[in-house]
């Protein structure tokens, strides 16, 4: 027996009407004495106790395409939008039957709601009960996978949601049904990555991906970074470098206070922002994608090199992204992060002059931030002898100072308007066209910098540039 209240939604008189289930997952939540996310019903015509629950609670009621082919409504309360219920057509003959059409045995419970809309007994028929106790994740049946391979992603996600183990059968036949990925909506697919880039070592979770071949026919570009070596000093290959800068990411994220200090919630708050931390952890996957296209022997020194692999990767990135069915914004954050891999090298420089750096963050903004991590990151993730593991200490200092530096003296100035506007400068006597722009530019950099601070700094500032031969 377990005990749940449904009483703010059903009143004798609907839930007596038809039988009602709780299934999946929150049933499963509800067992493991967790708060459930969603409330998960099936009944027969669950559009009419849609309706009759809306009418009654006077909610919102949806329509949803929550699984392709099967009608599930959403019964939202209007004054908590995040309180609702989804209500599903139950499939097949009996609860029973319904139960064996789901995806995993964790997942194939059901509870009875009663006439009091409170209690009710539990219907177990592929004992998940049992599974949830040995902590395993087991398909319900052999073509569970099959008629959705979407599972295939979702295994591996609820198994590190759960802290639970994927079973070797099933397990095997994740891997033998990996093609069938391709039969799956990009949407739903990107949608499942997503969940999964959003777990705090979800490194582990593409490396069981990989593993399993799963990367490969997601996104077949990952394929030629396997076995391309970079030097005879970097032992790993393209693929498993990627992977640890991945694994790389998720320390930092999870370790905001450790690498940047009082700066942590600032850098939190920018990473929360149109989901920069996952798409950073993916863009750390693919920051090398261009490296296997690229690589050549250099006939003089018999070194590898792998130049412009920034910007192949990032061509393919955004051919990935498309794929994908990406948001335009989520292409473009992608592609910026391994187009600009290699340039923020040049800011983390012991020499870099303010000049160059203000004009760095004027471009990148707040995606400074992001792109700063995934430099850490790829230097975290090289082999180092003891005498190198002062170049990254240091490497990371500098690191934490820049982003210090952003927040402390940068970021204020980036959105301040410009001392003096192209009226200004006509005025000065000097001509629309390059030699204004190159002015404008330089007393914008100087005003990002702080060595101009008034109208007066800026006209000084654009007399000595026209002094000049």
């Amino acid at each position: 027996m377990i005990r749940i209240s449904l009483s703010d939604w059903f009143t004798s008189d609907l839930s007596s009407a038809m039988p009602v289930y709780l299934v999946g997952g929150t049933v499963r939540d509800l067992l493991l004495d967790q708060r459930p996310k969603d409330l998960d019903l099936v009944c027969r015509n669950a559009g009419e106790l849609a309706e009759k629950t809306a009418l009654k609670k006077n909610a919102a009621l949806v329509r949803m395409g929550k699984k392709p082919g099967e009608a599930c409504f959403r019964v939202i309360d209007r004054a908590d939008k995040d309180n609702f219920l989804d209500i599903a057509e139950m499939r097949g003959e009996t609860i029973c039957d319904d139960l064996n059409h789901r995806d995993f045995t964790i997942n194939a419970i059901a509870i009875r709601i009663k006439e009091d809309s409170d209690s009710g007994e539990i219907i177990d028929p592929l004992n998940g009960l049992q599974d949830i106790g040995n902590k395993l994740v087991r398909m319900t049946n052999e073509t569970a996978l099959s008629s959705d391979p979407l599972r295939i992603l979702r295994a591996i996600r609820l198994a590190d949601l759960l802290g639970f183990s994927i079973t070797h059968e099933t397990l095997k036949e994740m891997e033998l049904r990996t093609g069938l990925l391709n039969t799956v909506p990009a949407e739903r697919i990107m949608t499942e990555l997503m969940l999964m880039l959003k777990r705090p070592k979800s490194s582990e979770l593409f490396r069981e991906m990989e593993r399993l071949g799963i990367l490969r026919v997601i996104m077949p570009e990952t394929e030629g970074m396997k076995g391309c070596i970079q030097s005879e000093f970097q032992r790993m290959d393209v693929l498993e470098h990627s992977m640890l800068v991945m694994e790389k990411c998720d320390e930092v994220i999870n370790n905001l206070s450790k690498y940047f200090g009082k700066w942590a919630d600032e850098v939190s708050k920018d990473l929360e922002s149109i989901n920069r931390a996952p798409l950073l952890k993916f863009a750390a996957v693919l920051h090398d994608v261009g490296k296997p296209k690229t690589r050549r022997v250099d006939q003089g020194t018999g070194r590898l090199t792998f130049q412009w692999h920034d910007r192949e990767g990032a061509r393919l990135v955004d051919l990935i992204s498309k794929r994908l069915k990406m948001s335009n914004k989520e292409r473009d954050f992608l592609v910026l992060m391994v187009s600009e891999h290699i340039r923020v090298l040049s800011v983390m420089k012991k020499d870099a002059t303010d000049s160059r750096k203000a004009r760095w963050f004027r471009r990148m903004g707040d995606e400074a931030i992001p792109a700063i991590i995934l430099s850490m990151a790829d230097v975290m993730a090289v082999s180092y002898d003891e005498s190198d593991e002062i170049y990254l200490k240091d490497y990371l200092s500098r690191a934490k100072d820049l982003i210090r530096d952003y927040f402390e003296k940068i970021k204020g100035r980036l959105g301040s308007r410009n001392l003096l506007s192209g009226d200004d400068l006509t005025g000065l006597g000097i001509t629309p066209g390059p030699e204004m722009g190159n002015i404008i530019s330089i007393l914008r950099t100087a005003q990002d910098t702080g060595e101009i601070k008034s109208r007066e700094d800026a006209l000084e500032t654009v007399k000595r540039l026209l002094a000049k031969p």
